[in-house]
């Protein structure tokens, strides 16, 4: 079900908590130090993209000072497919890992 990047950031950011959009981008924007900056475009489509598909759901907004914002989580479908991407990223890392293990210095193979 995740599409891309964008999506996996969404997933691993809620999977720190309820989060609110701009909050998701902070997290984002947080874990990879400064390198992935999810513009509001992107965000909201992935939000929107991810609640169609059941990964993500609102919540009510625990925060009283502004009971306007969006808040999601992860569902338990979401966390499914969170584990399910990242064993798939993990297994894409291993194997990449194993041809650069073979790439003879100075990048010749």
């Amino acid at each position: 079900m995740w599409s891309g990047p964008a999506s996996l950031y969404v997933l691993v950011a809620l999977s720190h908590g309820p989060r609110h959009g701009l909050g998701i981008a902070d997290e984002v924007l947080a874990f990879t130090d400064g390198n992935v900056v999810l513009g509001p475009g992107t965000l909201y489509r992935v939000l929107k993209d991810l609640s169609e598909a059941g990964a993500i759901r609102r919540v009510p907004s625990p925060d009283s000072a502004h009971p306007h914002r969006k808040y999601y989580e992860l569902s338990a479908e979401g966390r499914e497919e969170l584990a399910r991407a990242l064993a798939e990223l993990e297994a894409v890392a291993e194997v990449g890992r194993r041809g650069l293990g073979r790439l003879a210095p100075g990048g010749a193979s």
